[in-house]
């Protein structure tokens, strides 16, 4: 004979929650059982409502025919026990409706809840990166199958255990996790994770476990972030796991590559430098002890040559260490100082109006500010006046280096930035390099009576005011 039944009773936790629900029906009825003989026939009933809300919300799909069949054994139940007249029979079937209607609602409820928290736990579940979240106790509620790939530890394992557990599965022993500076602040979690850095609302940490791939050992980037109710309490945390050892690696043998060439680079320039001193001593002998116009013609021409090339060595000596340190937060006023400072030159008042003004640029920006107060002052005339100030746009922010005097020749303005010969000109190509590293662009928009007036343009996400 087929045995039907009403839940499935396979899992342990279900079993525990159907024999619940069944002590809770029992007690319902016995209390309304006694209720009817005592005469008592509507107050009593709303006990039935406790088996009817918590097979709604625990078994969604069997809900609304439990409650069915609740309401039909309590009709049932009032049928024989009490002698029926119409005020009866309407109220009992009204009650009959509501306990269906109640068990109807919860489960629906309910389902919509199981679905979103399914989609919740398969979002979760199939992200790329490893992944685990933690309740305010600390018990994990869930931990992904990249998480499981990356420590072995299967989810039936750690599901509701706590930090020793999660904190073993990762270092092997017992270590504090970065989203237990979420659930527990605490200065020794902190140092355990530094450097620290905040973003937004997300706690960021890279660190290095010797443990992982055969105990070669991983890089790893991790983020944490609070889990909140609809109040702003916390509940639990995030955490999410991302191996960087590649780009690790990466970065570290592009430094080495870095350094090597500019050893060598060095040694090259130094070796070409005493060249031509030996060849500026040459050439000046020869100025000396010939008098052919045609012969002092030819040396000056290689005198020419030898100045090109010594001019390349100079700038590429300047280029050596662009690029090399990736961009910062840079406070703009900083480098402004910085750059005036370095110039010396007397008679020239410097204003500057960036004090709040941050950008994302790199290490090198006081080079920038440097060259195109350099060009300035001395390529042009009478200037008295250097003023830096920004002005925020709607595609980003433009920081302005404006001065008084003369400007640039309009003919020039185009070549200002190209690599030239002229001294400002290989300085304000340098500084246009420097720009383009961190995507900001750089021109010049003065005009040549009324002085020089440099755009410095930042994306919107390049810059920050403190």
């Amino acid at each position: 004979m087929k045995i039907i039944q009403l839940f499935n009773l396979s899992s342990p936790f279900t079993r525990t929650r159907a024999l619940t629900l069944a002590v809770a029906t029992v007690i319902a009825f016995g209390v309304n059982f006694i209720g009817i003989f005592s005469g008592v026939t509507i107050l009593l009933s709303h006990v039935i409502y406790i088996p009817i809300i918590l097979a709604g919300y625990w078994f969604p799909r069997r809900g609304l025919l439990f409650s069915t069949v609740i309401a039909v054994i309590y009709g049932v139940l009032i049928a024989l026990i009490i002698p029926l007249d119409l005020l009866l029979i309407i109220s009992t079937l009204f009650r009959m409706a509501f306990f269906i209607l109640i068990g109807g609602v919860v489960s629906f409820l309910s389902s919509k809840l199981r679905a979103s928290e399914q989609q919740l736990h398969e979002i979760i579940e199939f992200l790329p990166y490893p992944t685990f979240a933690v309740n305010q106790k600390g018990l994990v509620i869930a931990w992904n199958q990249a998480i499981e790939e990356m420590t072995g530890v299967k989810k039936a394992e750690i599901l509701n255990k706590g930090h020793s557990a999660y904190s073993h599965a990762f270092y092997g022993i017992n270590h504090p996790a970065l989203q237990d500076i979420i659930l527990t602040p605490n200065t020794e979690t902190e140092t355990g994770y530094l450097p620290l850095k905040k973003e937004g609302k997300t706690f960021v940490s890279e660190i290095f476990i010797p443990r992982f791939k055969g105990g070669k050992g991983v890089h790893l980037r991790i983020a944490a972030t609070a889990l909140v109710d609809e109040r702003g309490n916390i509940t639990g945390a995030i955490e999410s796991i991302r191996d960087i050892t590649e780009q690790v690696m990466t970065e570290s043998a592009l430094q080495n590559t870095s350094s090597r060439l500019n050893t060598i680079a060095g040694i090259v320039r130094h070796d070409i430098s005493r060249k031509l001193a030996g060849l500026y001593g040459i050439l000046s002998i020869g100025v000396m002890k010939f008098n052919n116009p045609e012969v002092l013609f030819f040396i000056e021409a290689l005198k020419d040559s030898a100045q090109g090339i010594q001019r390349q060595i100079d700038i590429s000596r300047e280029f050596k260490d662009i690029g090399t340190s990736p961009p910062a937060w840079i406070p703009v006023q900083n480098a402004v100082l910085d750059a005036a400072a370095r110039l010396w030159v007397g008679g020239v008042s410097f204003r500057t109006w960036t004090e709040r003004l941050e950008v994302f640029a790199d290490p090198h920006l006081t080079a920038v500010f440097f060259h195109i107060f350099d060009a300035t002052i001395k390529e042009t005339e009478q200037v008295t006046t250097v003023v830096v100030t920004y002005h925020i746009r709607e595609n980003g922010c433009a920081i302005l280096v404006e001065t008084d005097g003369a400007g640039f020749d309009e003919k020039i303005k185009a070549s200002l930035f190209t690599q030239r010969e002229e001294r400002y000109g290989h300085g304000l190509f340098l500084a246009h390099e420097i720009c383009a590293i961190s995507d900001m662009t750089i021109k010049e928009t003065g005009t040549q009576t009324k002085g020089t007036r440099f755009e410095i343009m930042i994306q919107p996400e390049g810059y920050r005011i403190l």
